[in-house]
């Protein structure tokens, strides 16, 4: 088997080095562990079959022996392996996360590489680089001490690290080599936690505490932080030089041992070396916008560039807009059968490193580094040479078309088309405005802190910086902007042309909401007024029923009844006076047709000023018929349990007990019975009501319709017809009568 081998390479040179790492040996063993335990159990020694008992007994505890000295062997080299000390800096950082958990033994010799404080080392070996962790902190280590180092593992943040529990200086040499790196090299972590060697150009250089400084370094298109444990005052001139710096790869982790973004550690200046003087700024040549960026202008990355031009607009972050006043570049190519198009603005964008102190309309001479913005080139890190006041500028009148096609990007423009307003919120930076012109939807960033005071729906004239945010690759090799958008300089570059209508959708919408709860509401009132007059009109339909029936009592009582009483005394008087027997005989009957007479207008009376009280339910009133039943008569209730009886209205049940009195009534004085059965049913769909006696009958056919002076059926048949019922009547001469009523039940 061969032994695993590190790449380890330093500047220009290379060599491999064979090693045998401690954490690979464990890996491998417990394998080959795994692999040859079921292969030994299988061993049979061939003995001759003409070999005794005895003899296969030897052979089968010589193959036991055997394999289990082989495990035991293999088991022991595994454990060593396991419990053997890391004495290279590439174990250590090669540890998966959970074996630098488990505080194995570390023996390292190496050179400090970068002292952060006294408490973490950075150290070096000819493998690779990890860190150093001391507990009490340690001040007396310097870059280039030769260490050795005993202590365990440790998980670190990113990779593993040493919990040093002895540490002896051993010699002080020279800082351990440096390995040449790109930014790839740097993003990816390669290097980590090693001295790298990296060269790039000066951007810009700003204190990042009272004792140490920041140093940003453009390495070919991407920019990289440089901290610097010393103060700017001491720091050589390096914005735009050539810079060759040696430093300790860092940068950023998050919680899951992920690299958010590289940076660079270093000691003091003496690491930072130029390889390259830089120009100084007022010897630059004035340049034309147009002329930045373009093929062979420079090599990567650009040096700076000076331009000359009038103040458009100025942000407190730092984000200035010029139009330059340099020639103008040459017309844009165009095919024969094309139209002309629009001239490039010459207009840039330019992002200060300090606070910008220029106004609207000044004449400014700026240097900066040239970057690609999102459509056209920008100037990034610049800074202000000379400014001089001047007039305002004036804002160029563009078309929509020509507002999103990029010719006019960073320029300062007006659009001819009005533009509606329809919504505007805020964002971090300030307020966005939603607007329409034409069809096509506009977004304007307005940088206040306050809320512009707009109406939703006015038509605005828009003035503004014209941003290119996005660009797409169109068909042959053409890049097309994707949206535009504009940056407005303050609440005034938004005109107000007209209000909007005082009738817009959200009023509108208001206004149909508000007119249907209204509706709604009455229909609710007209609903509970109904009701309420409803009820008004039953009770006073009921008062007025009581009370003409109260009144035709009192007329009965006063009239009738008082006449009949004195029909009854004379009658009475008269029986005193000696009569013939056929003139007694007819005096007693006449005094018995009275007496009976005089009963049923009591009663008619009694049932008259009867209040519904008295009997709320049918079967209550059926009850108290049958109480009345006169002497000699049975009266025999038949009813179904009261809860299968629905609940009937007073009216209904009023016109009910009348037609059972006026049929006992008929039955008493024309049928002459013995017996009444008083029958009460319901079911799901219909109430029956039957009048039943054992009198002698008589043919309904032809005495049901009314015959001069008898009006009871009559009258059974017209209520009946105000409750809805069906009346019909069952006899015959000699076997009794039947009065039948049936009704759906009341709802």
């Amino acid at each position: 088997m061969n032994a695993p081998s590190s790449l380890v390479t330093s500047g220009l040179s290379m060599r491999i080095v064979w090693v045998w790492p401690v954490d690979s040996i464990y890996l491998y063993g417990t394998r080959l562990l795994r692999r040859v335990t079921p292969w030994l159990a299988r061993i049979d020694f061939a003995c001759p079959s003409e070999w005794s008992s005895f003899s296969h007994v030897i052979c089968l505890c010589l193959q036991t022996v055997i394999s289990r000295t082989f495990i035991l062997l293999l088991c022991w080299l595994v454990h060593v392996a396991a419990q053997a000390q890391l004495t290279r800096a590439l174990d250590i950082r090669t540890l998966p996360y959970e074996r630098s958990l488990e505080k194995l033994p570390v023996e390292l010799t190496a050179t400090v590489g970068f002292v952060e404080s006294g408490g973490t080392v950075f150290v070096q070996d000819d493998t690779a680089g990890t860190h150093l962790h001391f507990k009490p902190a340690r001040n007396d280590l310097r870059v280039g001490d030769r260490v050795q180092v005993k202590g365990v593992t440790m998980a670190g943040l990113y990779l593993p690290g040493v919990e040093v529990t002895e540490i002896t200086v051993l010699s002080h040499e020279s800082p351990p080599a440096a390995v040449s790196a790109i930014f790839d090299d740097l993003a990816t972590g390669r290097f980590h936690y090693q001295r790298v060697l990296v060269e790039g150009l000066g951007r810009t250089l700003t204190p990042l505490d009272e004792n140490r400084s920041l140093l940003r370094l453009a390495m070919g298109s991407r920019v990289i932080e440089v901290r610097v444990d010393a103060p700017l005052e001491a720091a050589p001139q390096l914005i735009d030089a050539r810079l060759r710096i040696t430093a300790l790869a860092a940068g950023g982790i998050n919680d899951r041992r992920q690299l958010v973004f590289p940076y660079l550690r270093v000691t003091d200046w003496s690491d930072v070396a130029l390889t390259q003087s830089a120009a100084a700024p007022e010897s630059l040549p004035v340049i034309s916008v147009a002329s930045l960026l373009r093929f062979g202008a420079a090599d990567e990355p650009h040096h700076r560039a000076r331009i000359r031009g009038t103040v458009l607009a100025a942000f407190d972050d730092g984000r200035v807009f010029l139009r330059d006043v340099t020639p103008p570049p040459p017309p844009r190519e165009v095919k024969e059968d094309e139209p002309p198009k629009a001239p490039l603005s010459p207009a840039i964008a330019v992002h200060l490193s300090t606070t910008p102190s220029l106004l609207a309309g000044d004449l400014a001479e700026i240097t900066g580094f040239p970057v690609m913005a999102g459509f056209s080139a920008s100037l990034a890190d610049a800074q202000v040479l000379s400014r001089q006041a001047a007039e305002p500028p004036t804002a160029a009148r563009v078309t929509l078309r020509e507002f999103q096609n990029g010719s006019h990007d960073a320029d300062l423009v007006q659009l001819t088309t009005p533009a509606v307003l329809n919504d505007f919120f805020r964002t971090p930076d300030g307020y966005e405005l939603r607007l329409t012109s034409g069809g096509t939807s506009i977004r304007a960033f307005l940088l206040e802190k306050n809320a512009p005071r707009l109406e939703l729906g006015s038509a605005c004239q828009l003035t503004g910086i014209c941003l290119v945010e996005s660009a797409t690759t169109d068909k042959g090799f053409r890049s097309e902007p994707d949206r535009a958008s504009l940056l407005l300089r303050s609440l005034d570059d938004v005109q107000v042309l007209s209000t909007a209508p005082f009738w817009n959708a959200r009023r509108l919408v208001f206004a149909i909401a508000l007119l249907g709860g209204l509706v709604l509401l009455t229909l609710i009132l007209l609903t509970l007024q109904r009701r309420q007059i409803t009820r008004l009109e039953s009770k006073i339909t009921h008062q007025a029923a009581l009370d003409e029936r109260q009144r035709i009592a009192r007329e009965f009582h006063d009239t009738l009844e008082q006449e009949l009483t004195g029909l009854s005394l004379r009658l009475d008087a008269a029986s005193t006076r000696p009569l013939e027997d056929k003139a007694l005989t007819l005096l007693e009957t006449s005094r018995s047709l009275v007496s009976r007479i005089q009963s049923e207008a009591r009663n008619l009376v009694s049932d008259l000023r009867d209040d519904t009280a008295h009997a709320t339910t049918l079967p209550e009133a059926l009850q108290l018929l049958a109480a009345r039943a006169p002497e000699g008569i049975t009266i025999t209730l038949d009813l179904s349990p009261i809860p299968t009886i629905p609940t009937i209205p007073p009216p209904v049940t009023h016109h009910l007990r009348m037609i059972a009195q006026e049929a006992i009534t008929n039955a008493l004085k024309h049928a002459h019975p013995t017996h009444i059965t008083l029958h009460l049913s319901a079911t799901a769909s219909l109430l029956t009501l039957r009048i039943t006696d054992d009198g002698r009958g008589f043919d309904p056919t032809a005495q049901t319709h009314g015959q001069p002076g008898h009006f009871g059926c009559m009258g059974i048949r017209e209520r009946a017809r105000k409750v809805g019922a069906e009346v019909r009547w069952e006899s015959a001469e000699g076997k009794g009568t039947s009065v039948c009523l049936s009704l759906p039940p009341p709802q």
